[in-house]
């Protein structure tokens, strides 16, 4: 399992927890498989923990599973497109994503 293969699953699963909270078990084993990348990976695993938590005894509206999944899903290959661009690109990707998630409405 690679990073891109965690990205397309996703793009491609149903909005709602079953799909966050694969990601953040697929994000938590890459943090192990891939230990240079550790701290993208730990991104993504806290914003999918985060969301499983918020949203998992809780009915949601589909406007907002799907408005979760592409915010997500965006963040994921902001990384996925910087993973072989070196680490500069990695950060600046994180460091975007950061500010980005900061300055929105928190769905996760």
């Amino acid at each position: 399992m690679d990073f891109k293969t965690v990205t397309e699953q996703f793009a491609n699963s149903v909005p709602g927890t079953d799909a966050f909270l694969k990601v953040k078990q697929q994000s938590l084993a890459l943090i192990s498989a891939d230990p240079r990348h550790a701290a993208a990976y730990f991104l993504i695993y806290g914003f999918a923990r985060s969301y499983v938590i918020l949203h998992d005894d809780e009915g949601i509206t589909t406007e907002v599973a799907n408005a979760a999944q592409a915010q997500l899903l965006g963040y994921m290959r902001a990384i996925e497109q910087s993973l072989d661009g070196g680490d500069p690109a990695l950060v600046a990707a994180m460091n975007q994503i950061v500010l980005d998630y900061d300055g929105r409405r928190q769905l996760f």
